[in-house]
């Protein structure tokens, strides 16, 4: 059997193509797989803002549930709302006036020039 010497040359250069078509699909899959690693740090940081955000909303309102449901609150809503008073109070209701319109001065009107020489030569 005879041996062709391009044979060996051929079979390393298909074996050289494999390879880097190999590598290159790896590398195509690792990209993709970077981009989307990039996508979901992303949203996971949103969504530890979003529940930042969302527990100082819950502080405030269990603060602000904690006011109304206290004497202070419901002090200041019978006298300011609900118009209440304590016994022995007189109590006292402030109107506003509603401010008088101000009279805006009625404009004179500019004669022309020719008017003007004309009221300086007969007077008037």
């Amino acid at each position: 059997m005879e041996r062709r010497p391009w044979a060996g040359e051929i079979s390393r250069w298909l074996v050289r193509l494999i390879v880097g078509m190999g590598l290159a699909l790896l590398a195509h899959v690792a990209w993709g797989n970077l981009d989307l690693y990039r996508q979901r740090v992303e949203r996971a940081e949103r969504l530890h803002q979003a529940i930042t955000i969302e527990q100082i909303r819950a502080t405030r309102l269990a603060e602000q549930a904690r006011y109304v449901q206290s004497e202070e609150f419901v002090a200041r809503w019978a006298r300011m709302e609900a118009g209440m008073i304590r016994p022995r109070e007189t109590p006292y209701r402030l109107e506003r006036i509603p401010p008088s319109p101000t009279p805006y001065p009625t404009p004179t009107p500019t004669p022309s020039p020719w008017q003007a020489w004309w009221m300086q030569l007969w007077g008037r």
